[in-house]
């Protein structure tokens, strides 16, 4: 017959009551979470991770490193997009948050911070001028029953807890008519996920939730890209998150931004309407 020391008895109850201790910490975590089936959380608890519950100016900055996909084989490095986003939030009442936003975008050598000069093209062996990329201002609203945009709108999948952090994807499968190209479709698949530490997410104190960014896009070529008529058109993995300022960004970032889209410092005097086709429209003619 094995016999049981006394202190090894008492280091089993000690591990039996912490484990209990445990138990009843989870239990009551699990209790006291939010339902984020319900429509208002999970509005709030969405907004709080793209933007913020209160009236503030929200910085974020992503690096979208972007291929050709002609169809055939494997997708081929073009570049890197450093894209910068500025959005200015207002509740609104009734559980209705208001976002305009601006955003900006200049590329640099595939994942890489050397500014591009030009490009050059690997599937046309051509030589082209670069089109930074500007859109703003555009108006959202995020309520209860979806979101008001312009243009693309974004759909909120279900929200996830993933250990002691929530995620949040969107997706954007939308078409529309082609600016540049007359009488053709513009096809966008586009899908975003947010995520943030949980203790933020459940903290009523903290408005705008330090998230994380993930964006997987596939579109049609960029019209300055001189593709033509070839088939495919671009895939892009971005990556980034929420800064405190423009001031956060990288050093070569902030230095590329001030010298090839400074208009990004400039919200509050940009008023008219800017969108990369339009604008490149307006170049070329």
């Amino acid at each position: 017959m094995n016999r049981i020391s006394r202190r090894y008895a008492l280091a089993g109850a000690a591990g039996l009551a912490g484990l209990a201790a445990s138990r009843t910490v989870a239990l009551a975590s699990a209790a006291s979470m939010p339902d984020f089936n319900d429509p208002l959380v999970a509005l709030r608890t969405h907004v709080k991770l793209v933007g913020s519950l209160a009236k503030e100016t929200v910085y974020s900055f992503m690096r979208l490193n972007i291929y050709a996909d002609t169809g055939e084989g494997n997708f081929v490095p073009l570049f890197t997009l450093n894209n910068i986003l500025v959005d200015h939030w207002t509740p609104k009442g009734d559980d209705q948050y208001e976002m305009r936003k601006y955003e900006v975008g200049f590329y640099s050598r595939h994942d890489s911070h050397e500014i591009l000069e030009h490009f050059d093209n690997p599937i046309t062996g051509k030589r082209e001028a670069i089109h930074q990329f500007l859109l703003g201002p555009v108006p959202r609203v995020y309520t209860p029953d979806g979101v008001i945009a312009m243009g693309f709108t974004p759909k909120a999948l279900p929200i996830e807890v993933i250990g002691d952090r929530v995620f949040l994807a969107t997706e954007s499968i939308e078409s529309r008519p082609d600016m540049v190209h007359r009488g053709k479709t513009t096809y966008v698949n586009s899908f975003m996920t947010m995520s943030a530490p949980l203790k933020d997410v459940l903290n009523p104190a903290v408005t705008s939730a330090p998230s994380h960014l993930q964006l997987q896009n596939k579109t049609r070529w960029a019209p300055w890209m001189g593709m033509g008529e070839r088939a495919g058109g671009t895939v892009a993995r971005g990556f980034g998150g929420k800064i405190s300022s423009l001031e956060g960004l990288p050093k070569p970032v902030y230095e590329g931004a001030k010298k090839l889209v400074p208009k990004i410092f400039e919200t509050a005097s940009w008023n008219d309407f800017l969108f990369e086709d339009s604008e490149f429209l307006k170049q070329r003619s």
